[in-house]
C-alpha cells in the first residue's frame, strides 16, 4: 500500500506536499519522495520527516508526492518516477499494483522500452511516450489500456493529471487550497491541513488540473470494486470512502463480530491502534468493557507492513499493562490476520502479563487468498488462512478461543456491496 498526494498552483508546494504526506504516513513507512517545480527531486529511505527536509523549495507551487510500503519491485524503487519522454518530462506517483505487471514489462520493452526501475508503475510512462497525439490524449489512451489497479498522479510542466482505475479499487480525493489544488488518497489528509470542497476523483476518470482550471475525461466504466482492507486496516479512522465513516465502519464491524459470536468475558482490549474502534463496537454491542490493555509504542511503524522481524516489531510495540489483564478472561480484538506471526506474539504477550484466558476476535473475514491490487499479501503460503481452517489458526496463534467477521457481517457494517473481497473469496475480475 502506498500514500500519494499532489499540488497545483499552490504556494510553498514543497511544504504542503509534506504535511499532507505525513498525513498519509500510515499507508508507507520504508521510503517517502517528492518531485516539485522544475522536476527537483528529493527522495529516499525512511518516514516523511526524515527523508523531506529540504528548505530551498519555497517558491514552488507544483509538484506530487509518495508514501510507500514495497508490494513489488526493490525498496531502491522510490517514487515519484522522472522520466524524459517523447511527450516531454513527466513524474508519475502510483498506488496500486498492475497485475501480470512482468507481463506488461515484457511486451513495451519488446517494443524497445528501457526501463529504469523495477516499478510496474513505469508501465504508465513508457504507454504514454509511446501512445500517438498530444500529451493529454496519450495519457487517457495508456490509462484506457491498463485496467487496474491504480490511482495514479502525473505531473508535467503544463498540468497535473490525476487518475483513477475504472475499478475505483484505490482512492482519490481533491479539493480547493487557497487559489490552487491538492489531491491525496484519503479525504481526512486534506481536511487536515485546511482543504476544501473536497471530493472523490470518480473511477474510470482522470482530471487535469491547469492555470485555467480543471478538465475531466471519462475514460472507462466498470462496476466499482472499491478495496474493502481500506476499511478494515489501511486508512485513518477518520478518513470516508464511498461516504461512509471509517471509524464508524469499524465500529460496526465490531457490533457485528459480537452478534455473530457471543462471548463471555471480563475485559474487551484493542490491538491499537487500527483495532480500537472496532473493540469499541464490540464492547458497545458485548456490554464488557472497554480497557487498554496493551500500550503502543508509537514510535515503531505498522507490523503488518514493515517488511522486517515482525516478532521484534510487535514486543517492541506493544506492552501489556498487566493490572487490566491479571486473572482476567481477555477478549484481545483486532482488524485483521494476514500471517499469523503478530497474534501468536500479542496472546503470549498477554498470558505472559497474567490474563487467565486469551480469546481473539477479529473483525474481518479470513485472509484466504492473495491480492494482486496494491497489498503485500500475493504470496498464498504465507497466508496463516491460505489452506487452514479456523480451528488450525487458534492453535497456531495460542488463543483459547478464535473467531472471525463473516463476509456478509463485513459488508453489512460497510453498508456498501461494491466492494473487492477478492482475498477473503478469491473472486478476481482481472484477466
Amino acid at each position: 500500500m502506498c500514500g500519494i498526494a499532489g499540488v497545483w498552483n499552490v504556494k510553498d508546494a514543497f511544504s504542503v506536499l509534506h504535511d499532507v504526506l505525513l498525513g498519509l504516513q500510515h499507508r508507507g513507512q520504508e521510503s517517502a519522495g517528492v518531485v516539485v517545480d522544475g522536476f527537483k527531486t528529493i527522495k529516499g529511505k525512511g518516514l516523511v520527516d526524515a527523508v523531506l527536509t529540504e528548505d530551498k523549495w519555497e517558491d514552488a507551487e507544483k509538484g506530487i508526492g509518495h508514501v510507500r510500503y514495497s508490494t513489488a519491485g526493490s525498496l531502491e524503487d522510490i517514487q515519484p518516477i522522472v522520466a524524459f519522454t517523447r511527450k516531454g518530462r513527466i513524474a508519475v506517483a502510483h498506488n496500486g499494483n498492475i497485475p501480470n505487471g512482468e507481463k506488461w514489462i515484457n511486451m513495451l520493452q519488446e517494443k524497445g522500452a528501457v526501463f529504469q526501475s523495477t516499478l510496474d508503475s513505469e508501465v504508465f510512462l513508457h504507454l504514454i511516450s509511446m501512445s500517438e497525439g498530444d500529451i493529454k490524449s496519450s495519457i487517457v489512451k495508456a490509462l484506457k489500456k491498463v485496467p487496474l489497479a491504480y490511482s495514479l498522479l502525473i505531473l508535467h510542466e503544463e498540468f497535473l493529471a490525476a487518475a483513477r482505475d475504472p475499478y475505483g479499487i484505490r482512492p482519490l480525493f481533491y479539493g480547493r487550497y487557497g487559489e490552487g489544488v491538492v489531491v491525496a488518497s484519503e479525504d481526512a489528509a486534506l481536511k487536515a491541513i485546511g482543504v476544501e470542497d473536497v471530493e472523490e476523483i470518480p473511477p474510470g476518470t482522470v482530471v487535469f488540473f491547469t492555470n485555467e482550471g480543471e478538465e475531466r475525461v471519462k475514460f472507462n466504466s466498470k462496476e466499482r470494486r472499491f478495496c474493502s482492507f481500506e476499511f478494515i486496516y489501511f486508512a485513518r479512522p477518520d478518513s470516508h470512502f464511498l461516504s461512509q465513516s471509517v471509524h464508524l465502519a469499524r465500529y460496526r464491524m465490531g457490533e457485528e463480530l459480537f452478534r455473530e459470536n457471543p462471548i463471555k468475558a471480563d475485559v474487551v482490549v484493542p490491538v491499537l491502534d487500527s483495532g480500537l474502534s472496532g473493540a469499541m463496537g464490540f464492547s458497545s454491542a458485548s456490554g464488557i468493557p472497554l480497557d487498554i490493555g496493551l500500550m503502543r509504542n508509537r514510535y515503531v511503524g505498522r507490523s503488518f507492513i514493515m517488511p522486517v522481524d515482525r516478532e521484534k516489531i510487535v514486543k517492541k510495540k506493544l506492552v501489556p499493562i498487566e493490572d487490566v489483564v491479571r486473572g482476567k478472561r481477555v477478549v484481545v480484538i483486532d482488524d485483521s490476520i494476514v500471517r499469523g506471526t503478530t497474534m501468536g506474539i500479542i496472546v503470549k504477550i498477554l498470558r505472559e502479563a497474567g490474563a487467565r484466558e486469551v480469546h481473539v476476535g477479529i473483525h474481518s473475514p479470513p485472509v484466504r487468498f492473495p491480492c494482486y491490487y496494491g497489498i503485500d499479501t500475493a504470496r498464498k503460503k504465507e497466508l496463516v488462512a491460505g489452506e487452514r481452517d479456523v480451528e488450525e489458526i487458534k492453535k497456531i496463534v495460542n488463543a483459547d478461543s478464535l473467531f472471525y467477521l463473516s463476509l456478509e457481517g463485513l459488508r453489512r457494517a460497510i453498508g456498501r456491496n461494491e466492494l473487492c473481497v477478492a482475498c477473503f473469496n478469491g473472486e478476481y475480475f482481472h484477466d
